[in-house]
């Protein structure tokens, strides 16, 4: 039977200290595993597995004896670690958590913990049965601001209704809405739970009832649910702004307020009547400006600038298992969230499902322009990306029959109509079907996040397979690259086509060594196997239709965007749609196409007119003007501050992130010129 906490009730024996402790999965979150272990101080790494390893970003974070391999079997039969950090995407969890707790380890599992509450029941029982200790990812209940509500729940009173709020970002462009939803929804539920069970609302054993539920497939969760007296409302939002995550706590004698992002809570005890009233607006306001000071504070001077309560959820959870005590979140709040989370996707799932029918049809009824006999089928790569999906439409329209190739086949909202999908992962070779007629292949997708290995995976090799592609198909190939491949040049030089590709030089980040990497490949790989191949590098991509801002232009501070540098200065840019029809125009007549083009709008616009552009999109926004040379001199100050508040060793240069080069744009517009307008 099940304790409270998940664990048999006789507890499980001390271990002794420290802790050997192995990782499966070590993406951008399981780096962070490493930074909360080695901060902790109550275990040491074993090992890791993890078949997609960015071994370059492990510096300094593994000892030298670390097991590193693919498998994690294999992790488990050479390292024998005591505990396994499952840190790998959703789906995998309840596989990899069985394996390691059947091995004998205790776990933590990120969230969310597991799909469905059958799955986190198994795991559950599972380990009590073999007397192992299991945690969730449920870190936000160890900030500093969640520890200080539940223990300043008392003063307000009974607890009358709790709010949890989470807006935030799209941040993976590779999943869907809902998907994204699902992924961030236990941290807006798993305290509620808490909260609700911390107030005794409800008889011993009650459930968290839900009495209303509203969800859409762009992004948007909202629910009601009740614990006895106690009610409470749950928001997850991809499109609310400003980004907010928080819990709100209100009682009979007071409220609490404690917000995630600035690290700080609001505590207003008290009924706040007569005189009070007048009052509660100024205690409000002097308890934000503090809070998120020494919140902020806080987090610079431990050097953490994401997720400051998993440190304190590992300590707790390696120190339960070496003294043989409960581990820090109970096995029922563990079953409740997921049981939430599993009703709410669902939901997800059927609004998801329901707008997948109507948009697909919306496709089988549109009319996509008939296909030209003469025109070769395209095998268009990277085709649901913000450029791939334009050129797929102007391929389209001009009559040109189109194959897109996703790592997965992408939602029918957002297919262009007469498109052909096919899912593929280009780390791997493509096979004869996806070339199947295919006469020439556009080559624009590339990796946008992580770090060299992600990049080398999804940019560099997938370059190789494409080209291996054409030739075995006889196609020719436009790859796609980006003029910040190009060498900076000297004070007062132009940079042109023929100006030296900046390659090797990981310096620059990831994503620029891919594209440089990739580009050079495809350059020298061609010839080679016999492809034509031809470079469009464009300029940072702007959208007309919905404008914003290129990143050199400067960034938005709140009511202000801070623009850098002098109205008057050129900042080259490429319109995705002129992007589009010079791709068209490649094809159309490849043999009149520049082998290597600098694509920029011509004639190249204004910082200011830049500026204008966005303030006609976005009226609300205040343009001010930040000079380069002042931006320059704080450059060096800056990357010391990023050095001791960040612990970077290689700081970002400021300067550099905002300064443009000048380029010679003839070539550019007359290929623009001889693309023309839409088809």
């Amino acid at each position: 039977m099940l304790s409270e906490d998940g664990i048999s009730a006789e507890g499980a024996p001390p271990r002794r200290a420290p802790l050997r402790v192995a990782l499966f999965g070590c993406g951008r979150m399981g780096l962070q595993h490493l930074r909360a272990i080695a901060s902790a101080g109550e275990a040491v790494v074993a090992g890791i597995a993890d078949p997609a390893l960015d071994r370059g970003a492990l510096e300094g974070l593994l000892p030298p004896d670390a097991v590193v391999c693919a498998d994690p079997a294999e992790l488990l039969a050479r390292a024998r670690p005591d505990v396994v950090h499952v840190v790998t995407p959703p789906e995998t969890h309840a596989a990899l958590a069985r394996l390691a707790i059947e091995a004998g380890c205790h776990v933590y599992v990120e969230k969310p913990f597991t799909p469905t509450r059958a799955e986190a029941d198994m795991l559950l029982r599972l380990a009590a049965e073999r007397r192992l200790s299991v945690c969730p990812g449920h870190q936000q209940l160890f900030e500093p601001p969640a520890l200080r509500m539940l223990e300043a729940l008392p003063a307000i009173g009974r607890v009358v209704h709790v709010d949890s709020y989470f807006s935030f970002r799209t941040v993976r462009r590779a999943i869907t809405p809902v998907e994204q939803v699902k992924d961030v929804l236990p941290h807006a539920v798993y305290p509620v739970v808490e909260q609700l069970r911390a107030a005794g609302g409800g008889a011993p054993g009650e459930p968290i009832a839900v009495t209303g539920l509203d969800a859409h497939a762009d992004g948007e969760l909202r629910a009601l649910v009740r614990l006895g007296h106690c009610t409470g409302s749950i928001l997850v939002s991809l499109n609310a702004r400003p980004i907010e995550q928080y819990q709100h706590v209100v009682g009979t004698n007071g409220s609490l307020r404690a917000d995630y992002v600035t690290g700080s809570l609001v505590r207003l005890v008290g009924p706040g009547t007569g005189a009070g009233l007048l009052l509660t607006p100024y205690r409000s306001a002097l308890q934000v400006l503090r809070g998120a000071t020494a919140g902020f504070a806080r987090r610079l001077l431990a050097r953490q600038a994401s997720y400051p309560g998993l440190r304190e959820i590992v300590s707790r959870f390696h120190r339960s298992i070496r003294t043989g005590d409960a581990p820090p979140v109970g096995g029922a709040s563990i079953l409740e969230t997921v049981a939430l989370c599993e009703r709410f996707g669902e939901a997800l799932d059927r609004a998801e499902a329901e707008a997948e029918a109507r948009a697909r049809r919306r496709l089988e009824e549109a009319r996509p322009a008939a296909v030209t006999a003469a025109r070769p089928t395209v095998l268009l790569t990277g085709g649901t990306g913000l450029l791939g999906r334009r050129v797929a439409r102007e391929l389209r329209e001009a009559g040109f029959p189109v194959r897109a190739l996703a790592r997965r086949l992408p939602r029918y909202a957002v297919r262009v109509a007469g498109v052909e999908y096919a899912a593929h992962d280009l780390a791997r070779p493509l096979d004869a079907r996806l070339t199947a007629g295919a006469g020439v292949i556009v080559h624009c997708a590339a990796e946008t996040q992580g770090g060299q290995a992600e990049h080398e995976r999804n940019s560099v090799r997938a370059t190789r397979h494409v080209l291996e592609a054409a030739a075995r198909a006889r196609a020719h190939v436009v790859h796609v690259s980006s003029l910040a491949v190009l060498k900076p040049a000297g004070a007062g030089a132009v940079l042109d086509e023929d100006s030296p590709v900046d390659g090797g030089h990981l310096g620059r980040g990831p994503y620029v060594w891919g594209k440089a990497e990739s580009e050079t490949l495809a350059r020298r790989l061609g010839p080679e196997l016999g492809v034509r191949v031809a470079v469009i590098r464009p300029g940072p991509l702007v959208d007309q239709q919905g404008f914003q801002a290129p990143g050199r232009l400067g960034r938005e501070l709140g009511p202000v965007f801070v623009a850098v540098g002098r109205r008057g200065d050129p900042l080259p840019v490429c319109d995705v749609a002129t992007a589009a029809r010079v791709v068209r125009a490649y094809l159309q007549d490849f043999d009149a196409a520049p082998a290597v083009l600098n694509l920029v709008d011509t004639p190249v616009p204004t910082r200011g007119e830049l500026a204008a552009r966005l303030l006609a999109s976005r009226p609300d926004l205040r343009v001010v003007w930040l000079p380069a040379l002042v931006l320059r001199a704080l450059s060096g100050p800056l990357k010391l501050a990023q050095r001791l508040a960040l612990g970077r060793g290689r700081a970002v240069d400021v300067y550099a992130a905002f300064a443009s080069e000048p380029y010679r744009t003839a070539r550019a517009a007359a290929v623009i010129g001889r693309a023309g307008s839409a088809p």
